[in-house]
C-alpha cells in the first residue's frame, strides 16, 4: 500500500496511507495531514489516487498544489501537478515527506503500447 512518510532527521516518523481517492495536506485541522506551520496554507496540496488507464490493476498518484502561497516542491522543484514516483521527496513548508509505493511499476524499463 502506498503512503507518504513524514521525515524528521532522515527518519520516517509518521505514515499517512493513500488508500482513499484524495488525501489533503495543509494547516487547517480539517486536512487528512494537518501541518502546524505558518509557511503552509490552510489547504495547501492534495494527493489524488487514480486507476492507471494503461496498466490493468495499477494505481497512480498525483500531487497537486492548491494555489498555495509558498508552493509545493517535489525533489526540490516547484510543481502545480505532478505524477508521484516511488521515492519522491515532497516539501510542504518546513515539512518533508517521502512518497513510498513498493508496488509501483518501473516505467523506465517498460514500454506501454496503446492500440487506437
Amino acid at each position: 500500500m502506498a503512503y507518504i512518510g513524514l521525515i524528521v532527521d532522515d527518519v520516517i516518523v509518521n505514515k499517512f496511507t493513500l488508500d482513499s481517492g484524495v488525501l489533503t495536506i495543509g494547516r487547517s485541522p480539517q486536512n487528512d495531514v494537518p501541518i502546524e506551520d505558518g509557511a503552509v496554507s490552510s489547504f495547501h496540496a492534495q494527493i489524488i489516487r487514480e486507476e492507471d488507464p494503461y496498466l490493468d490493476g495499477q494505481v497512480q498518484y498525483f500531487l497537486e498544489d492548491l494555489k498555495s502561497t509558498n508552493s509545493t516542491k517535489v525533489n526540490g522543484i516547484k510543481i502545480d501537478h505532478y505524477r508521484l514516483i516511488n521515492g519522491d521527496l515532497i516539501q510542504i513548508g518546513y515539512s518533508s515527506f517521502r512518497f513510498v509505493d513498493k508496488n509501483q511499476t518501473n516505467l523506465d524499463r517498460t514500454a506501454v503500447i496503446v492500440n487506437d
